[in-house]
């Protein structure tokens, strides 16, 4: 026999290496891999080790770990892009970021940056998310095909809008007591809106109140002198998103009333 037919002819069973250092196994491309089964390599191109299962190369590698991620909340009534900071570790070049609805709809993020191989940054239109979808959740994939996942961590939530226009509300003569105006806002994302005043207490401290639930501003002011105007901030806020506007009312002395006060307005005529 020739010493190649000796070498082709001679079979490994069982090895054992006594060395310190490791053992060198085959290596190359992703282009250069083989096809048989059981085949175990070095792939430079990803630089992971990797066998052929027969069907498909595995890579052999650890998953990353996602520990959190910022923001939580997207309003998407703000438009533009968000962007996410994924914080987690094993993160590696090439990774791949997803976001799954609630409906089970996913989405890539429209761009990733590996900052180091603890955080990630992840773009994404504002408008790809939707609250009837919340809460999604968040996925890294490596290269290697090994992946971390939280669930339900991202949810959708947009500022309360006025529909009261800001600046005046109107005139009070401060001898009526009724329900006098009533502010009103509306949520994009269906939450309950609660009014309240805010950086100051001018509508308590002229004995009038300003109902949470409805916006109603109600009350027997007390009575003034001379036209006074009362200028205040009120709050909506829904979901734990705020939104402030400005208004003013005019409080005028008192004068003849006459009528049952229920709707504020005033008749003068004896």
């Amino acid at each position: 026999m020739t010493k190649a037919r000796d070498i082709a002819d001679f079979k490994f069973e069982d090895i054992v290496d006594t060395g310190t250092e490791g053992t060198k196994v085959a290596s190359g491309t992703t282009a250069q891999r083989g096809s048989t089964a059981g085949q175990f390599r070095f792939n430079t191109t990803t630089n992971l080790a990797e066998y052929y299962t027969g069907s498909e190369f595995k890579a052999i590698d650890s998953p990353p770990t996602l520990t959190a991620v910022s923001p939580t909340e997207v309003q998407t009534s703000s438009g533009g892009n968000e962007t996410f900071t994924l914080t987690g570790g094993n993160f590696q070049s090439g990774a791949i970021v997803t976001f799954t609805g609630n409906n089970g709809t996913s989405f890539n993020a429209d761009s990733v940056t590996v900052n180091s191989s603890s955080s990630i940054t992840a773009v994404k239109t504002r408008s790809s998310f939707s609250n009837s979808n919340e809460p999604y959740d968040i996925k890294i994939t490596n290269a290697s095909g090994l992946s971390a996942q939280v669930e339900d961590s991202i949810n959708v939530d947009n500022s309360p809008n006025w529909s009261t226009a800001s600046g005046s509300l109107g005139t009070i003569f401060s001898n009526v007591s009724a329900n006098h105006f009533t502010v009103s806002a509306t949520d994009a994302d269906g939450d309950t809106i609660v009014y309240s005043e805010t950086g100051g207490t001018v509508l308590s401290g002229q004995n009038l109140t300003l109902n949470s639930s409805t916006g109603v501003i109600s009350g027997d002011p007390t009575d003034v002198s001379s036209d006074t105007t009362l200028s205040f901030t009120l709050r909506a806020t829904a979901g734990g998103k705020t939104a402030d506007r400005a208004f003013t009312i005019l409080l005028k002395p008192p004068t003849n009333y006459f009528g049952d006060g229920s709707d504020g307005s005033l008749d003068t005529t004896p």
